[in-house]
């Protein structure tokens, strides 16, 4: 079983520029960040879900109807491997007013894309994988842009730290403690 953890970073900001047409992207989907094009399409055709955390306080997901009109991306999110910490290639996505559960399918389904053809199961650790998960597979299929292998087994969990401010029901079931297969890590 693959370990993936996704998380953002909320003080890293880019403000717009005031001529965009000189922004030349000198790497364009060959590093960590995602292709520009695509990601953009995918943010055009999804569905902009008001969602509200219905488990824990959580700010971000909370936040994600702020109104910063100066900035052209507001935080940066990633999926790394959980065992190792490090980012998975092409898979650091930003958002344009918080954190959305659509920057984050794309950085996890960018993340199971790559070097990824034998993996059966992956462990995705995520602060709000109680919630994230609940409609993540129809997100998946409703999407043009998303695509996961048809055998692939996703395992939401929530990191430790994070778990603490959940409901108690959430304890159980997402726990690293209980997942059968989870090694026991720091997240």
């Amino acid at each position: 079983m693959r370990q993936y953890v996704m998380d953002g970073n909320f003080t890293a900001q880019h403000m717009k520029m005031n001529k965009p047409e000189l922004d030349v992207s000198l790497s364009d989907g060959t590093g960590y960040m995602v292709a520009e094009e695509p990601y953009q399409a995918h943010l055009e055709q999804s569905l902009d879900n008001k969602e509200r955390s219905t488990c824990s306080n959580h700010r971000e997901i909370n936040a994600a109807n702020i109104n910063k009109s100066n900035l052209q991306s507001t935080w940066i999110g990633a999926t790394a491997c959980a065992r190792h910490g490090c980012f998975v290639p092409h898979s650091v996505v930003d958002f344009q007013k918080g954190e959305k559960y659509m920057n984050m399918d794309y950085s996890i389904c960018s993340a199971l894309d790559y070097h990824s053809e034998s993996i059966t199961k992956a462990l995705v650790i995520y602060d709000v994988g109680c919630q994230w998960s609940i409609n993540f597979q129809s997100r998946v299929k409703s999407s043009c842009s998303l695509h996961l292998p048809p055998s692939l087994e996703i395992i939401p969990a929530v990191g430790k730290f994070h778990l603490a401010a959940h409901k108690l029901s959430c304890f159980p079931r997402y726990s690293l403690n209980f997942i059968k297969g989870c090694w026991s890590s720091g997240w």
